[in-house]
Order: structure tokens, then C-alpha cells, then sequence
């Protein structure tokens, strides 16, 4: 039976750590600034993927059906109350999964039956309103592409209002692409989950340095356990570094995606609400995957002093 994984409640942030341990590629693969040791990029990715699931053979692309539940043919025996997506959700949904086929070779093809719901299709999304220990979320690891398989599927508990209604930059869509980050392959960085009654910290549990979100969605650890600082309530709602990386081991790279010139920040033409900057809002917070060009970072909006390290993996 695919493994399922779940994601815990919105995470308590941890005591910061200095902005300057932060690590940048050329840096990383040697010993952490603090506790754990640090890892290559490709030594994350292959960490993320050490489950060895995927929709195809390894590196290559895939084409993976997905559809929203009209009816709970297969809901889980630990949750009751089943829910169909509303519209916000299935927006929030299609967002999180262009996230995840930008950066790899891995294309979602949607099925529906009628009024956008259909229970005939690899990847199956529903929500409950209560059970699975009062986990946010869950998914299921690739396996059968059968639409009676649990394999792909991927379930939000719709009675927390971040799920109700997920907005880019909160947790309820950062919990979408973890999911389905899940349910094409990645595990989370270490061997930990949202078990009942167990208290998860970076510092008893992380098992390599940058095994936080400001390095990889899959992490159950806010950046600022790596010396990040996102801002109060703010999430990423996009793969990162670590993320990429992991995705293209398994999928290859998609360089189809921004192919040509492309503004990132202000201005953006990159054509995804987390790649934008705007006067007086949050600061975005994203990793860059881009398939060519010549490629512009505007942050010219911003009316105080700014630091821009171009160095890869940052």
C-alpha cells in the first residue's frame, strides 16, 4: 500500500538563528554553521527522493491524470465528513500543481465528469472536516495510476480556514504543494511526520542543515531555523532550491518554462502571483526556474537600501 504523509498544523516559528547562516551553494557540503551538517544540492534532492516512487522511470517525464472528488468512493477510515473542493480550492490546487510542472517534466492533465468533479483519475483531491489526528493534510506516495488506487491522492482537512480558503503566501497553499510534492515522489527531509501527541523540532529532528522551508516546502521547519526571515505569517507557496532539484531527478528539467526574457519582482512578466513584488506588501518570497533568456531581478519599488546576492543557491 503507497505510503501516506501528512502535514501537521500551522508550524510554531523557533528561535532565529543569525541571517548570515544562511547557506549558498558554493557553501554548502560541509559542516553546518550550527548543529546538523550541511548538504550539496543534489545531495538534498537525492535525500527527497530516497523513497524511489515516481510517475515514471527515473529522470524521465510523465503525464499523470488528476481530477476533484465528486463523491468518497475511497475516503480514508481515519477521517470523516467528506467535502468536494469549492472553486477557491480548485484554483488554489491548479496553481499549486503549475508550481510543480514549471520546474519538471512532469505534465497534469484534469479530468471532469461534469461541474469540475470526477473520481476517475490518478490524482484524486477531497477534503474532510474532521480525523487523521487533526493533521492539516495528507497524501499518498506514487504507485497505481488506477483511480481506485490511494496512490497520488491527496486529502486537506477543509474545516481549517487556511484549507477553506488558500491563498498564495499563507500555509493553506504552501500545505497544497507540500502535498502534492508527496504525491509525486518527495518525502520530507527526514524520517519524521504529524504523529499524534509527538512535538516536532528542527533541533531534535533535523537531520541535515538546510532541512527548513527556506530550502525545500517539504520541510516541516520554518526558515528561520536557518537564519531566514519570510515576515509574521508569511509562507512560500512555490517549490524551492531543494524542491527543483528533487522534482528534475525525478522528472528532468522543464526548460520550456520562461524561455525567454523574464522580470522577477516588480514589473514581473514571469506570469505567477509568487514571483510578483508590490509596493507597500509583503516582500515575495521564491526560488527561481528559469528555461533561457536574459532574466531581470526589479526590485527598483522598494524605497530603502537592498542587499542582492547573485550567487546560485542562495
Amino acid at each position: 500500500m503507497p505510503q501516506t504523509h501528512r502535514a501537521g498544523s500551522a508550524p510554531a516559528f523557533e528561535t532565529p538563528l543569525p541571517s548570515w547562516l544562511g547557506l549558498n551553494a558554493d557553501r554548502r557540503g560541509f559542516d553546518g554553521p550550527t548543529g546538523p551538517p550541511s548538504l550539496t544540492v543534489s545531495g538534498a534532492a537525492t535525500l527527497l527522493t530516497r523513497a524511489g516512487l515516481s510517475w515514471s522511470a527515473l529522470g524521465e517525464s510523465a503525464v499523470v491524470t488528476f481530477a476533484f472528488r465528486g463523491y468518497p468512493v475511497t475516503l480514508p477510515e481515519d477521517v470523516s465528513g467528506f467535502l468536494p473542493f469549492t472553486r477557491v480550492q480548485m484554483e488554489a490546487t491548479l496553481l499549486a500543481l503549475q508550481a510543480w510542472s514549471d520546474v519538471a517534466n512532469i505534465t497534469f492533465v484534469r479530468q471532469d465528469d461534469g461541474g469540475g468533479y470526477s473520481n476517475h483519475a490518478t490524482m484524486l483531491f477531497g477534503a474532510y472536516s474532521s480525523g487523521a489526528d487533526g493533521a492539516a493534510a495528507f497524501a499518498a506516495l506514487p504507485g497505481s495510476t488506477a483511480s481506485s488506487s490511494v496512490a497520488g491522492d491527496v486529502w486537506i482537512n477543509g474545516s481549517l480556514s487556511y484549507n477553506a480558503a488558500p491563498t498564495v503566501g499563507g500555509y493553506g497553499h504552501l500545505a497544497l504543494v507540500h502535498e502534492i510534492g508527496h504525491a509525486i515522489g518527495l518525502l520530507h527531509p527526514g524520517d519524521y511526520d504529524a504523529d499524534p501527541g509527538v512535538q516536532i523540532t528542527y533541533r531534535e529532528h533535523a537531520d541535515y542543515y538546510e532541512d527548513s522551508n527556506q530550502y525545500t516546502v517539504m520541510s516541516y521547519f520554518s526558515e528561520v531555523a536557518t537564519g531566514a526571515q519570510f515576515g509574521a505569517g508569511r509562507y512560500v507557496s512555490a517549490p524551492m532550491l531543494d524542491d527543483i532539484a528533487a522534482a528534475q531527478r525525478l522528472y528532468g528539467a522543464n526548460y520550456e518554462t520562461r524561455s525567454g526574457d523574464t522580470v522577477y519582482g516588480f514589473n514581473s512578466t514571469a506570469d505567477r502571483p509568487w514571483f510578483s513584488a508590490v509596493a507597500g506588501g509583503q516582500a515575495p518570497v521564491f526560488a527561481v526556474w528559469d528555461g533561457g533568456g536574459t532574466d531581470t531581478l526589479d526590485f527598483s519599488g522598494y524605497a530603502f537600501a537592498q542587499v542582492i546576492d547573485l550567487r546560485q543557491g542562495g
